[in-house]
């Protein structure tokens, strides 16, 4: 019976040595180890190459885990842990480390509590070790990748019985960022995650859940957030369920903050609203402007026939009141005129045909035209200074339009015993325009304003008429021959409009 034990012992002993773990008992009084050869074994040694003692095994323990291995020994010396269990590295023959996970306790004891006989085991687990590590290695670059995701991963653990109740297992730290909460606190508990849902919207992430996680199909949904007393933010939403034996679902998932693409289509709509409801008044000013014009020109037509017919003179009174009507109609038609060109701007149906042509003589000829104008204003108009600079890229049409509208306005807001320049200039492949006035000028406040329609600034609310629409027709025009209009001007110092235009040379 003992041989028959004795043998059985040993098929024991080669059996946990093939599974890589090997049998050990350790007289503590005399330091004598038993069994040292198969656990010098699992590092590669032959028999007899370790001496049978826990100091000569203490040598092969790697220096950075031996105090920690000894403490662990020392704890369970002291009754303070019911067995002796650490984890370290050992040096094999060839020089490699192998990872060993040591279990024992003491089996006999001094009358003192002095340790005296202990028995254990010693396993190899350096391919768990191993596998860990890359594990620990995979999860940190997972980590990595999740920091430089514009979103959320996560993987949630949800009950059976409701898919609203669980906790997340993996959460990145983005949603420190997103959500204002800490991923630990997720990973007991996920309740303080739909806490934060609209409550508006709860209803339907809860009926999209179920259906999902019944039908085990992926489930997307955008909903709203509602943290602390920030604004509600949108996210955008993705997991996919797969159930697990016990019966829990594992949602893995992705939420992307969606709050800025929410603004941009709002602000989207707004626009498109804003366009048609500009179309609208574009064709609407158009047809009015067409129909006012018509009974209008009629109106100044016979205001002219009275004013010539000589078979039936007018009196001198009734001379004065048709040529009011004449002036005011003339008024009123310029103004529609404007508008006219205007709605035509906007709407994208004003052509301009630009071909080179010599500035000066344009320019010339507008200062004579609005010269009467000036005249009786009690305004000076100052010879055209600076002839040279050559040819522009114009349409005569218009460039004229630009010119008369600048010279009226420098006459009509200025000032008896003023004074109205047009100078010309060149340099750098562009030619400048300038219209130089003594006049009122302008505030800084209105100068951000002033080239916008309807809009007159200080003198909306002076004698002068205008409804603030020339300048703004007069920018377009300007920008439609490739130039661009500015302006230099304070108040009580005059004004300066330059147009700028490019050269045909």
């Amino acid at each position: 019976m003992k041989s028959r034990g004795r043998i059985t012992e040993a098929l024991m002993r080669e059996a946990l040595l093939g599974a890589g773990t090997s049998v050990w008992e350790w007289d503590v009084r005399n330091d004598r180890l038993s069994s040292t050869d198969a656990s010098a074994a699992l590092l590669g040694y032959a028999p007899g190459e370790i001496a049978d003692s826990q100091i000569a095994w203490n040598a092969l323990i790697h220096p950075d885990d031996l105090d920690a291995n000894h403490a662990a020994y020392l704890r369970h010396a002291r009754g303070e842990t019911p067995i002796y269990e650490h984890e370290y590295r050992a040096r094999c023959k060839d020089g490699s480390w192998r990872w060993l996970a040591e279990r024992g306790r003491v089996i006999e004891r001094a009358a003192d509590g002095e340790p005296l006989r202990a028995v254990g085991t010693l396993s190899d687990i350096t391919q768990r070790r191993q596998a860990q590590g890359a594990a620990l290695e995979l999860a940190e670059r997972l980590g990595k990748l999740a920091r430089h995701v514009p979103g959320l991963l996560y993987q949630y653990r949800s009950t059976a019985s409701d898919p609203l109740r669980g906790s997340f297992p993996y959460i990145s730290d983005s949603v420190i960022d997103m959500l204002g909460l800490p991923p630990a606190e997720l990973t007991r508990d996920a309740t303080a995650v739909f806490r934060l849902i609209h409550r508006d919207d709860l209803e339907r992430v809860r009926q999209g859940v179920l259906e999902a996680a019944r039908m085990l199909r992926p489930w997307r949904c955008e909903f709203r957030l509602v943290h602390r007393d920030a604004a509600p933010r949108w996210v955008n939403v993705l997991a996919t369920p797969q159930r697990e034996p016990e019966g829990t679902l594992l949602w893995h998932g992705y939420i992307q903050d969606v709050s800025d693409l929410h603004e941009l289509q709002r602000a989207r709509a707004d626009a498109a609203a804003a366009q048609a409801a500009n179309r609208a008044k574009t064709e609407f000013l158009s047809r009015m402007s067409h129909e006012l014009r018509t009974p209008l020109n009629a109106v100044l037509g016979f205001a002219q026939l009275l004013e010539i017919d000589e078979r039936e003179t007018l009196s001198e009174q009734q001379r004065r009141r048709v040529a009011l009507i004449r002036e005011a109609g003339a008024h009123l038609l310029e103004m529609i005129s404007e508008l006219l060109d205007l709605t035509r701007i906007e709407s994208g149906q004003m052509a301009v045909a630009l071909v080179p042509m010599a500035p000066w003589p344009l320019i010339a000829e507008c200062v004579e035209l609005v010269r009467p104008q000036a005249d009786a204003a009690g305004v000076s108009l100052l010879p055209v200074a600076g002839q040279a600079g050559g040819p522009v890229m114009a349409d005569a049409t218009r460039l004229r339009q630009v010119l008369l509208n600048l010279l009226g306005n420098a006459i009509k807001y200025n000032r008896r015993g003023g004074s109205v320049e047009v100078t010309l200039a060149a340099a750098a492949g562009e030619v400048r325009i300038d219209v130089i006035d003594s006049g009122v000028g302008i505030a800084p406040e209105d100068l951000g304003t002033l080239f916008q329609p309807f809009q007159r600034g200080a003198q909306a609310r002076g004698p002068i008429e205008g409804v603030g629409i020339g300048l703004a027709v007069t920018r377009a025009l300007v920008e439609l021959m490739g130039g661009h209009i500015t302006v230099r001007s304070a108040p009580g110092a005059g004004s300066t409009f330059s147009v700028t235009l490019r050269s045909a040379g």
